[in-house]
């Protein structure tokens, strides 16, 4: 129900209060249909969108001025022609990924692992040097335990506050839907 989706969207936005909320596209629009869901939301205000793959971004192309689109699973090796022919940016996941993007010079978004232990840099990585020189959008960490009550949650807000004072980005981001609704 694609009315439905643009209600949740809008109420999550406004539960975010001065912060930007995005929305994940990968798999089709979980199903959806992305191309059909990025217009909606679009149109409802979304300017942030994730993708798991380059070629989920490819199937988004052309992509739309004034929105921007993360590719989340990076930039791999055999990755970097699609992701340089692409507006898109990569969320690098990993030190590899940095040395390859770092060789373009452009703009990437870059994930840290604060505590879910499942992807991204470690926090000793992130606070290295080995991002110094990067062109960093947004540095974004996510967290495990958003969907109930558990120190956990305040752990990773205190390391990533702590991470983000010393990583040049232009953005943070430290939330999925359920940890909007923590305040």
């Amino acid at each position: 129900d694609g009315a439905a989706l643009v209600a949740n969207w809008r109420w999550l936005a406004a539960q975010s209060g001065g912060a930007a909320c995005g929305a994940a596209v990968k798999a089709d629009g979980y199903g959806l249909g992305a191309r059909e869901v990025v217009d909606r939301l679009r149109a409802a205000g979304c300017r942030d969108f994730f993708v798991s793959t380059w070629a989920e971004a490819d199937a988004l192309m052309p992509w739309a001025e004034g929105a921007s689109l993360s590719v989340l699973h990076g930039a791999g090796p055999d990755d970097m022609a699609a992701a340089l022919a692409s507006p898109a940016r990569p969320v690098l996941n990993s030190a590899g990924q940095v040395a390859r993007w770092r060789q373009t010079g452009r703009p990437c978004d870059v994930m840290v692992d604060t505590g879910i232990n499942r992807l991204g840099l470690t926090v000793a990585e992130a606070t290295s040097g080995l991002l110094e020189g990067l062109a960093i959008e947004t540095l974004m960490s996510h967290l495990a335990c958003a969907d109930e009550q558990s120190s956990m949650n305040e752990f990773q807000r205190t390391a990533f506050a702590t991470l983000a004072d010393k990583v040049d980005a232009r953005r943070l981001s430290l939330a999925n839907s359920a940890g909007i609704c923590l305040g």
